[in-house]
């Protein structure tokens, strides 16, 4: 098995382009992966919440994972999130991601009844026991209503296949804990505006919505916090609130794929009943595409000169 497809690995926390009749489009998530990977993003996490996973079929999800599979040809580790309402489903979808070639598979809590901690264990540890597969615990407070980080889990993060967890939380003290108790696993930052902080603490990579849109900022952050400077760290990660703050203004997801599209090949709205972007929308986000292509310019001179 490998252990380390984490690493200090930035991954993409891939958008689903759609099309006009909320069909995958197959052909533009393969060329946006590509593009992703040839502008330097080191890791693909198809189906989470950027990628519309919760909204996606079993097949879809499924597809999704094969398409990103072929389209990394290699090249960098792809990670499928399969977390599903039901057990069985989850199952399924990640047998069918393992036969697919993915690297790691990774889950969110099951939704909406009110689960018991030792229910969710089991719905997990089913799914490990199952696929034999990397595992990444999803750490996503916000949409599950549920902390990893506040305990009760030190059944699943004792496990030998549980590698990382991908901690979307402003709780970096929870976040600091998990690695305290458990040295082995990788803590991967999921919040974009916290990449600085969370590698303050012990994270070592990242698994974000503008990871691919503005990679070329997190490998400088990553380099001059590396090197420790630490005052040149905090600038670009600025640079990155930036962007991110312009983002969740107008809706972060819509946003994903409209600036992602800038980049690659037009990737559609979101599912609904996710918002579609509107032409305010898009015309703010072009000022937001603007000003982060000036800080990745000024980036790249410092780091130049440096």
């Amino acid at each position: 098995m490998v252990t380390d497809v984490l690493g200090e690995r930035l991954f993409t926390a891939a958008v689903t382009p759609m099309r006009a009749d909320e069909s995958i489009d197959h052909t533009a998530l393969s060329a946006m992966l590509d593009s992703d990977i040839r502008r330097g993003v080191e890791g693909l996490y198809v189906c989470g919440s950027s990628g519309e996973g919760v909204l996606l079929s079993e097949a879809e999800r499924i597809a999704v994972a094969e398409t990103a599979v072929a389209a990394a040809a290699g090249r960098v580790p792809v990670v499928s999130h399969v977390g599903a309402m039901s057990t069985g489903e989850a199952i399924r979808i990640a047998t069918a991601a393992k036969d697919a070639g993915v690297g790691a598979i990774s889950m969110i809590p099951p939704l909406y009844y009110g689960y018991s901690t030792p229910d969710v264990v089991r719905h997990f540890r089913s799914v490990i026991d199952a696929v034999d597969l990397p595992f990444v615990l999803y750490n996503i407070p916000q949409f599950t209503g549920r902390d990893i980080s506040e305990g009760g889990f030190d059944e699943l993060l004792a496990l030998p296949q549980v590698v990382g967890v991908k901690h979307t939380s402003r709780n970096l003290y929870g976040a600091e804990r998990i690695i305290r108790r458990y040295p082995h696993l990788t803590l991967v930052n999921g919040f974009d505006e916290f990449y600085l902080p969370a590698l303050s603490i012990g994270a070592r990579g990242a698994i974000g919505t503008t990871v691919s849109l503005q990679i070329e900022l997190f490998l400088s952050l990553r380099r001059r916090f590396a090197q420790g400077d630490l005052a040149g760290a905090r600038a670009v990660q600025v640079r990155i609130n930036d962007t991110v703050e312009g983002m969740v203004e107008v809706g972060v997801f819509g946003a994903a794929k409209y600036l992602g599209g800038r980049l690659s090949v037009p990737l559609g709205d979101c599912r609904a009943p996710l918002p579609a972007l509107d032409d305010d929308g898009r015309t703010r986000l072009d000022s937001v595409f603007a000003r982060l292509q000036e800080h990745i310019a000024v980036t790249a001179e410092e780091d130049a000169a440096a």
